[in-house]
């Protein structure tokens, strides 16, 4: 969205808008809502726009104050948005802030806009700086935010609830909160004949205290395209599976650390992502357009080609007779010249170059970069500034004669990597025009016949004159086997990702033609009349982070971190009426427990390493925790990296909850009642109130010689680590059943008990 069009058509004004100040305020339900800013001019154009809507400001403020208190407020800005290119409806917006009277502080505000034409609501949002503060134990369940979402839209804007269905196919159900600070979103989507239409509908996102913060309205005026005959769900689902594409590449889970960082992994991405025309069954692009077949990548070599050079690393002398030598810079001059041992790419040595024209001040620059030893080339950029846009454009050189001087030039310039550079035939992709005068061409790295996990090449031309501007070979310093690994066919992987697709009739907004973007940029008023189609899509089973399908074992993996993942993850089979099943459910959902034959195994001892992964879960928000890189020191011994706890345990002891000054950790052993309760209460940050034991009372007649007495007593007294009234048991160990009530306990307290209140307690 281009902001000066917003700019264009949307005017700021006051609440005492179309009429005298006193008189604004006195007539308007302002009034009841707090008191109205100054009065300002509207110019001619707001006045223009504003008379041909059907809602007056005042009657559009009627219906906004409804959603907002009556105490305390002060209306600050009012505004009108003219319906455009972008959103085909007029709309009125109000704000109102509510202040601390001591310091000016915002403590509440609320934005609510109207639509100018039919009163309904069309965006609100709500900020409370007191829901920073919300208790843990108060917070909303995920049920309990979805009621609120689908009550807010039946009462403040009915008319779309009863056109809109609540659609989960696209987010996730989201893991339990581990703190209150906690958001949900739901989308609603427009429905048309009992069909989706993704591109319209209604957002609503519901804060952790269940009161929904923000709404948003999308919906355009759209003529929708039936075929005269639909193929059925069951032959498209058939079609989808005969008409895919599986695509075997590698791929670079980049959270991956140690020995693993730069290994990849050879995996399918979903190979469904396309659309079927709902009439022919034929593969539609995402633009609607019919798919274009696939065609081999061509190689820029067929053979490895040799090295520009060999030898010793050129030093700058040689470097700049290199470059002399390389390019045309008889108009140049050296005006930099920069060497890098070791690239942010790996092992290799390479000079960046800077010449300016000469006879030139601020431009007519060139920029090269090239490997010291081979003389490769990796970058070359030359400043020109773009042409003035005519009305009558010069002709344009031929692109399959620019693509065939790409792959000469990378012969040329980077031999070593020509043949793993292949132009890839994705229709307009591969050849496409930047802006009126340049051309891009695109070349992907690929390893045996394999998409590479990173490395590409773009060429830049001028596109009437054939110049080459600039220059990139960008390529990864990941390792890649010799050989392509056994791996699952295509056909299985498709059957793979079909368990967990849903085949689903939509209608898809057609883009805008190439004269309607360019009225849409040229007029702000102009509002384009848009067609939707009606189209089959597949989705995948929703999860909270990307996945991809292990070509080699058949298991779904993370994109990011490369870890095994279970898209569907089992019930304990001996959970069911425990009296903590919630807790227990609770660690076992972020995986700090791991099901044994299918049971959690409540009384089972928990271990060292898997409270310490649980409590750093909880510091990080709920993500896993950072990892840590190659270079990261082990603190204990036995806690190596790569070891699945390493990167909470080193965490740990970055935030002090373990004493470094131990030389193992033993993570697979159970933790005592001591360590536990020591751990929870460095974790709520009062280990130094811990280090002076003897301002402590308690009744607790076994932890007189204890390593860790302040911590048992705090935690205790806080209700987090259960005991009875005399004795503690401090060497005992804990079940995995206590660890989690222990836990729960521990969320609900932390940020809601100060220091200070400890040491007054009884």
């Amino acid at each position: 969205m281009k902001p000066w069009i917003i700019r264009s058509c949307s005017f700021l004004l006051t609440a005492s808008l179309l009429l005298p100040a006193a008189a604004a305020h006195a007539q308007t339900p302002a009034a009841a809502a707090g008191k109205a800013v100054t009065n300002t001019q509207m110019d001619s154009a707001a006045l223009a726009a504003t008379s041909k809507v059907k809602l007056s400001k005042e009657a559009a403020l009627t219906l906004a104050v409804k959603l907002v208190p009556t105490s305390g407020f002060t209306l600050t800005n009012v505004s009108f948005r003219s319906a455009d290119g972008w959103r085909s409806f007029p709309e009125w917006s109000f704000g109102w802030t509510k202040k601390d009277p001591n310091n000016e502080k915002v403590l509440l505000s609320y934005n609510v806009s109207i639509h100018a034409n039919t009163g309904e609501l069309t965006a609100y949002s709500r900020y409370d700086q007191s829901q920073s503060s919300l208790p843990y134990a108060k917070r909303v369940s995920y049920a309990d935010a979805r009621t609120a979402a689908e009550q807010f839209l039946q009462k403040h804007n009915p008319g779309k609830a009863r056109e809109t269905r609540l659609y989960l196919r696209e987010y996730p159900e989201p893991k339990t909160p581990l703190s209150a600070d906690v958001s949900y979103t739901f989308r609603f989507v427009r429905v048309v004949d009992d069909v989706l239409f993704p591109d319209n509908g209604a957002t609503i996102t519901v804060n952790g205290a269940g009161v929904v913060s923000d709404f948003s309205l999308s919906w355009n005026d759209v003529k929708f395209e039936k075929p005269d005959k639909q193929i059925s769900l069951e032959e498209a689902e058939k079609l989808f599976q005969e008409q895919a594409e599986p695509r075997l590449a590698y791929l670079l889970p980049w959270e991956r650390t140690g020995a693993e960082k730069n290994t990849v992994a050879l995996g399918y991405l979903q190979p469904f992502s396309f659309y079927l025309d709902a009439q022919s069954g034929k593969a539609l692009s995402q633009s609607l357009t019919p798919r274009s077949e696939s065609k081999e990548p061509v190689a820029v070599s067929r053979t490895p080609l040799s090295p520009r050079r060999s030898g010793a690393a050129l030093n700058q002398e040689e470097a700049v007779k290199w470059a002399e030598k390389t390019f045309d810079l008889a108009n140049y001059e050296l005006r930099s010249a920069t060497y890098s041992e070791r690239d942010y790419q790996g092992n290799r040595s390479v000079w960046n170059l800077e010449y300016t024209e000469k006879g030139k001040q601020n431009d007519g620059y060139v920029f090269v970069t090239f490997d010291a030893v081979t003389g490769d080339v990796y970058s070359y950029s030359k400043d020109r500034p773009l042409r003035q846009t005519r009305e009558n454009p010069a002709k344009t050189i031929d692109p399959q004669k620019l693509q065939a001087a790409a792959m000469e030039t990378i012969r040329k310039w980077t031999p070593t990597s020509a043949h793993q550079l292949y132009l890839v035939d994705r229709s307009e992709e591969s050849t496409e025009p930047v802006n009126a005068d340049r051309y891009r061409i695109t070349l992907e790295r690929y390893i045996n016949g394999i998409a590479a996990a990173s490395g590409s090449a773009y060429l830049h031309y001028d596109a009437q004159t054939g110049e080459l501007l600039s220059y990139s070979a960008d390529l990864g310093s990941e390792t890649y086997p010799t050989q392509v690994p056994k791996h699952l066919s295509g056909e299985e992987a498709v059957q793979a990702w079909w368990k967990e697709s849903e085949a689903e009739a939509i209608y898809a907004l057609a883009p805008l033609s190439a004269e309607d973007s360019k009225k849409v940029q040229e007029q702000p008023s102009y509002i384009p009349k848009r067609t939707a189609k009606l189209v089959y899509r597949v989705t995948s089973t929703p999860f909270e982070q990307p996945y991809y399908l292990d070509a080699t074992t058949g298991e779904w993996r993370s994109v990011s971190s490369g870890k095994v993942l279970s898209l569907h993850r089992p019930a304990p089979l001996d959970l069911k009426g425990h009296p903590a099943e919630k807790e227990l459910l609770l660690m076992y959902e972020y995986e700090a427990l791991t099901l044994e034959d299918g049971k959690i195994l409540p009384q089972k001892p928990i271990t060292r390493g898997e409270m310490i992964e649980m409590l750093m879960i909880s510091l990080n928000q709920g993500r896993p925790y950072p990892m840590y890189s190659l270079e990261r020191k082990a603190t204990y011994s036995d806690v190596a990296n790569g070891s699945r706890f390493f990167s909470a345990v080193e965490g740990a002891v970055d935030r002090g909850l373990l004493d470094k000054n131990s030389s193992k950790l033993n993570p697979d052993e159970p933790i005592n009642r001591e360590e536990l309760a020591d751990m929870i209460v460095r974790a709520l940050g009062y280990n130094k109130l811990a280090d002076y034991p003897g301002m402590f009372q308690s009744p607790l007649t076994d932890i007189g010689s204890t390593k860790h007495r302040a911590s048992i007593i705090i935690a205790t007294t806080l209700g987090i680590v259960p005991t009875d009234k005399t004795k503690f048991q401090p060497q005992s160990t804990v079940s995995r059943a206590d660890a989690a009530v222990t836990f729960t306990r521990f969320l609900e307290k932390r940020g809601n008990t100060e220091p200070e209140s400890v040491l007054t307690r009884d």
